[in-house]
């Protein structure tokens, strides 16, 4: 997975960006922040690794393959947000 491609997924999603020194991505729901990560400027191109993906993904409340399978399409943005009700993080 490129940055570029996860920063595609998180706007999918209904993520807010904000570039900041970073390129900061929030996720509202009901007025409510619930989740919040970043991408650096200038790694669009480059892989994100593992350890970095599975900090993502615990960032946004879901495990790292299910992020994987997100960016591969394999998953929905709707599955994301079932994903968040049944872990009890959205209503």
């Amino acid at each position: 997975m490129t940055g570029r491609e996860l920063e595609r997924l998180l706007r999918r999603l209904g993520f807010q960006e904000d570039a900041r020194d970073h390129h900061v991505f929030t996720l509202y729901v009901g007025g409510r922040k619930v989740a919040e990560t970043k991408t650096s400027y200038g790694t669009s191109h480059r892989t994100i690794g593992d350890r970095l993906g599975a900090t993502m993904a615990r960032q946004l409340h879901i495990s790292r393959q299910f992020l994987y399978d997100l960016v591969r399409g394999d998953k929905t943005p709707d599955d994301y947000f079932a994903e968040l009700r049944r872990r009890g993080i959205i209503d």
